[in-house]
């Protein structure tokens, strides 16, 4: 992927210590665009709205899973039953290590930085303690039915509208209000103890609304990674 805009109104703001860069989830651009912004911003420290119960699932699970998935699409596929690629990068995807997780371990690696996971293990174990209905083959075929899922540009789309137009196609919930203070509230931790060092925080585009104002006492600039888009 080309990588051919100029982005100096980021790099050039020495004063603003907190980052907020978000990141469409499951994007096959994902990890260039990730990695560029990184490159671009130079962080001290990391954190990633992941929590360490569903890295440690991914971890344990996901050739069980993945092996479970294409087992079934391979059946699909016999029989002459349609498998958009979509709902099967979407499957995979829910079982395999997010890419934000690989880009920002390399980076943490390369470049001898901290990152750390943040969000609540709660939620995470609430999702995926049902994995075995939302993997089972029937749900899986009902899955390749809903022409929604097959979009492969509607999340993409829903974030542009919310950007560009400032219309909100998705509700910011209780949950992710509980979440966003949870993660808020470590992010302040590590800053009082990070001797005024730049640190980035990676996490869904959606976290940028923050309708409460939970990261405003940071100060962040936030940045939607598929765009020119900052929002201060």
């Amino acid at each position: 992927m080309k990588m051919d805009w100029e982005y100096g109104n980021v790099t050039t703001m020495p004063g603003n210590m907190f980052f907020m860069l978000g990141v469409i989830h499951r994007d096959k651009y994902g990890p260039v665009l990730l990695k560029y912004w990184l490159d671009r911003i130079q962080p001290d420290s990391i954190t990633l709205e992941l929590s360490h119960y569903g890295m440690r699932f991914r971890r344990n699970f996901s050739k069980e899973y993945t092996r479970r998935i294409d087992k079934i699409i391979v059946n699909r596929k016999e029989k002459g039953e349609p498998c958009n690629e979509e709902v099967m990068a979407s499957l995979l995807s829910y079982v395999r290590m997010p890419y934000e997780y690989d880009v920002v371990s390399d980076y943490g690696t390369e470049h001898s930085i901290p990152f750390y996971l943040i969000d609540m293990d709660f939620f995470s174990f609430v999702k995926l303690r049902n994995i075995e209905d939302l993997l089972s083959e029937e749900n899986i075929d009902r899955m390749f039915s809903f022409p929604e899922l097959q979009n492969g540009n509607l999340e993409m789309t829903t974030a542009r509208l919310y950007f560009e137009k400032g219309i909100a196609l998705t509700r910011y919930g209780k949950e992710m209000y509980i979440r966003d203070r949870y993660m808020s509230t470590k992010i302040q931790d590590l800053m009082k103890h990070s001797n005024k060092k730049r640190l980035v925080h990676v996490c869904g585009w959606q976290h940028l609304q923050d309708p409460s104002g939970l990261y405003n006492a940071l100060n962040p600039i936030k940045v939607f990674f598929h765009d020119k888009t900052v929002c201060i």
